[in-house]
């Protein structure tokens, strides 16, 4: 039973925000490619744009999957048939992490292949972008549009600030993190963690929409 109503659920998304995925992807794969040949770019400014463009990307994909569906109601529909809140909210996350590992692997790969060397690093930034497309999720449905839309971002500004710190300032603290990041088990533990965080963000979704009223899902 959960299996097709988390197809259905999934067909539907597809059907109501796909070509606009299309778009937009293929609008993205275009901004890359102007602005490598515009200006010339090393491995490390060109991996940093094809990862900054992914991040956005994951606060596009939130916006139509959750804010899009929250403004036209569509929750309340949802509610009104035979389907479980744990399926609806499963299937959200499904979606928006197939948007993010399908075009984080075709834009890495067509444009900064670099950043799969060694594998272990792609996989990280991978995880880094489910985990914040997760949160974008989770916030955009339980916040209103604004707090939902920035929230995100203001969540990991703060650890992000701090790890530039540490790794500019020539510190021991610095040296630690690079040995971590090169030690044989940093990456697959870096990627682990990622992964319980974005695990906990469902969870935790999961709980709140099953015990929401119906009006706390919509504007």
């Amino acid at each position: 039973m959960w299996t097709s109503q988390m197809r259905a659920l999934l067909a539907k998304d597809l059907r109501l925000h796909g070509r606009d995925a299309a778009f937009a992807a293929g609008g993205a794969f275009l901004l890359i490619e102007m602005a490598n040949r515009l200006v010339d770019q090393g491995p490390g400014p060109r991996g940093s744009f094809v990862f900054n463009i992914n991040l956005l990307l994951t606060l596009l994909w939130s916006e139509w999957l959750i804010t899009r569906e929250r403004s036209k109601r569509t929750f309340a529909w949802l509610r009104g048939l035979p389907v479980d809140d744990r399926v609806l909210v499963s299937s959200k996350f499904v979606a928006g992490a197939g948007c993010a590992v399908a075009f984080w692997i075709l834009s890495s790969a067509l444009f900064a292949r670099e950043l799969w060397q060694p594998v272990g690093t792609g996989l990280v930034l991978l995880c880094a972008l489910l985990s914040f497309g997760g949160l974008s999720i989770a916030a955009k449905w339980r916040f209103p549009w604004k707090v939902g839309h920035f929230l995100p971002l203001l969540v990991i500004l703060v650890p992000l600030l701090i790890l530039m710190k540490l790794a500019g300032d020539g510190s021991v603290a610095q040296e630690r993190l690079v040995a971590l990041w090169n030690a044989p088990a940093g990456r697959p533990a870096v990627a682990a963690t990622l992964l319980l965080v974005y695990a906990a963000i469902v969870t935790v979704t999961v709980r709140w929409v099953s015990g929401a009223d119906t009006s706390q899902l919509v504007d």
